[in-house]
């Protein structure tokens, strides 16, 4: 009769030791992860950067130091990838900085940033840092100014602008070229205008604006006729960065991305812009992504009768709950906003193993879905910059 009850009871046995384990695990990865975290004391870009001089040797080798953001619109994610650029650039002598966005737009923010222009269109959540970059490069001699860069070709106009406002030498056929780019609508620009600009582009006095104009016009062309951009974008993005990497002596990059461009790995079946950098680079690239656990962040949401996009607006995210995401650990550990080295897991089979694993992680781009994207941290990121609740900008 006792072997009978002992029998039923096996299973229950089974499941609660089997349970015990797990959490010694679990318990296990945060006591190690604990004694490996830095923790962010202050979120302040004016203040001492002595918080963040462990990273300096590592970072003073590197070529590309991209800095990720999980979402486009978190305040706490914004003002600390700041932080994160004003010392790259004070601290460790990076001098451009290049940007998921326009390139034309960032030269005028350049021109700004440099004291060519007295003023510039400057979104409100970037205004900090572009004028702590005119304060910097006041006084100093060209070499040691830094420059700001846009990854991307959205239109051709103020390229023209640029080219006509020089005043440079230019033939009548070829500005008849240009103006008939210039007043042609982006999407309607046919192969043959583009080889024909391009052309007129060769012609034109050669320094690091014409190089990267050229490589964005052959980006473009590159564009016309392709039913998707998903991973397209991410190869013309690294051509850029590495032409412009390449075009500047001696000169450190920083790249301000999305996580989801910056990260080693094919995450959605293309490679990504960081995966062509770590193919070129190697060790050279370094990425700091950035994640979070719960709090609001700024989204387009899908409209259910329309099926088109709000305005932006704050979504608020819960805290995570399931023991498949890394942020349910790092939501259990001493600090609640951390820096996590991931060179230091390496050194410990059980954290190399878990950060090896594919396990959700915060990846949210300008709509409110998808939340998360099962990957492997360690394929795909350097350093960890956690915040355990964020607000929207």
């Amino acid at each position: 009769m006792k072997q009978i009850e002992l029998r039923k009871l096996f299973p229950f046995f089974f499941l609660l030791s089997f349970s015990s384990g797990l959490f010694a695990q679990e318990a296990d990865i945060v006591s190690k992860l604990n004694a490996i975290i830095k923790p962010i004391t202050t979120l302040s870009p004016d203040s001492s950067f002595d918080d963040l001089d462990f990273l300096s040797e590592e970072l003073l080798q590197k070529k590309i130091v991209a800095l990720g953001e999980a979402t486009h619109g978190t305040k706490e994610i914004f003002v600390y990838k700041d932080r994160l650029v004003r010392y790259l650039v004070a601290k460790l002598n990076y001098k451009a900085i290049s940007f998921e966005a326009d390139f034309n737009g960032l030269e005028a923010i350049d021109n700004y940033i440099n004291g060519k222009t007295d003023s510039a269109i400057i979104s409100n959540n970037y205004k900090p840092l572009f004028n702590w970059l005119k304060d910097f490069n006041k006084n100093k001699i060209e070499q040691d100014k830094v420059h700001v860069y846009g990854l991307e070709i959205r239109e051709f106009s103020l390229a023209i602008d640029r080219i006509l406002s020089f005043n440079w030498n230019i033939s009548k056929p070829d500005k008849t070229i240009l103006l008939g780019i210039r007043n042609t609508p982006f999407d309607k620009i046919d192969k043959q205008s583009l080889a024909n600009f391009k052309e007129v582009c060769t012609r034109l006095p050669i320094n690091v604006y014409t190089k990267m104009l050229l490589q964005l016009i052959g980006n473009y062309q590159n564009f016309i006729g392709l039913k998707s951009k998903i991973g397209v974008r991410d190869k013309f993005m690294a051509e850029n960065a590495i032409a412009l990497q390449e075009s500047i002596p001696n000169t450190k990059l920083i790249i301000w991305a999305h996580n989801g461009h910056v990260a080693k790995s094919a995450l959605y079946n293309k490679p990504t812009m960081g995966e062509f950098l770590f193919k070129k680079y190697g060790n050279k690239y370094h990425v700091i992504a950035t994640d979070l656990n719960k709090g609001y962040v700024s989204v387009r949401t899908v409209l259910a009768k329309t099926k088109s996009y709000s305005g932006v607006q704050p979504l608020y995210l819960s805290e995570v709950s399931s023991d498949k995401a890394y942020e349910y650990y790092f939501s259990q550990c001493k600090f609640k906003n951390f820096i996590l080295d991931l060179n230091k897991t390496t050194v410990d089979s059980q954290l190399r193993s878990f950060f090896a694993q594919q396990k959700d992680m915060r990846m949210i781009g300008g709509t409110s879905t998808p939340l998360n994207k099962k990957l492997s941290i360690l394929a795909n990121f350097d350093t960890i910059i956690y915040f355990n609740e964020t607000n929207s900008l």
